[in-house]
């Protein structure tokens, strides 16, 4: 057996069984919710780019509504390939590139570009916030739009209390146990993955593998205050997955920016 202790990059192995892990997302119903405000603010939007793409689902998703042009990105090449063996399968024709969101550097603009399961809470500085802003500006079209939520301090507080501990066998190929953390005082939400390769149906482990997901979570008048220093204007904060307005309870809130 090979116990490899090195912590690995984040999404890297976690990318074989992140389709498991997020087994219990509704993708259907955050695919519906990103439809319906696509259909409120740019109700002619065609071309599409996601953020953060992960696996891919959300723009696989998407594209059964059969009313976008989608190209989705994500900054894991792991996640990536994942996402181009689903779409294979799928005989979709979603583009999915490895880029990361602080440096796109794409050949075309979009109507829309949107990033969804608190994405923004993987930077950990108004800088980084600051200039992904910039980056997704140079991409978007005139009157473009941009969506992108993010997760609370009330949502860490109650999320350590189902997420710290969970354990969970997937396809007698792999075994995972995620430690859960908050500091309330800086702020930072941390995941730990144990992640073990099997050799065999026994349950033997073959390779040991360490990814540590560090979140720095955020206020929505602090997200408020960052994008006044951008060039985009904000029209709407909603509450989690409502065309409701955010308030001080709100859990995940989505942010509309133009």
């Amino acid at each position: 057996m090979t116990n490899n202790k090195q912590v690995e990059p984040a999404y890297s192995v976690l990318a074989e069984i992140y389709d498991d892990v997020m087994i219990g997302v509704d993708y259907e119903t955050w695919t519906d919710y990103i439809d319906e405000i696509i259909y409120q603010y740019h109700p002619y939007a065609v071309t599409v780019l996601e953020l953060a793409c992960g696996t891919g689902t959300m723009a696989l998703s998407l594209e059964e509504l059969a009313a976008y042009d989608i190209t989705a990105t994500d900054g894991s090449e792991e996640m990536i390939q994942v996402a181009k063996q689903k779409a294979r399968s799928a005989r979709s024709d979603v583009k999915f590139l490895t880029r990361n969101f602080l440096d796109l550097n794409m050949d075309q603009t979009f109507d829309v570009a949107f990033m969804v399961f608190d994405s923004l809470n993987y930077l950990h500085s108004e800088q980084d916030i600051l200039k992904m802003h910039r980056e997704v500006k140079k991409v978007l079209n005139p009157g473009g739009i941009f969506i992108y939520d993010f997760t609370t301090p009330r949502n860490s507080r109650i999320a350590i209390k189902h997420l710290n501990n969970e354990s969970k066998r997937v396809n007698n190929l792999y075994r995972y146990h995620r430690k859960s953390s908050y500091n309330a005082k800086k702020r930072e939400h941390t995941n730990r993955f144990i992640i073990e390769k099997l050799s065999n149906e026994s349950g033997n482990v073959a390779e040991t593998y360490h990814e540590k997901h560090l979140q720095k979570i955020y206020t929505l008048p602090e997200i408020e205050n960052i994008v006044k220093k951008t060039e985009f204007s904000i029209l709407n904060a909603f509450d989690g997955f409502a065309l409701e307005p955010a308030h001080e309870k709100s859990l995940r809130i989505t942010m509309v920016l133009q």
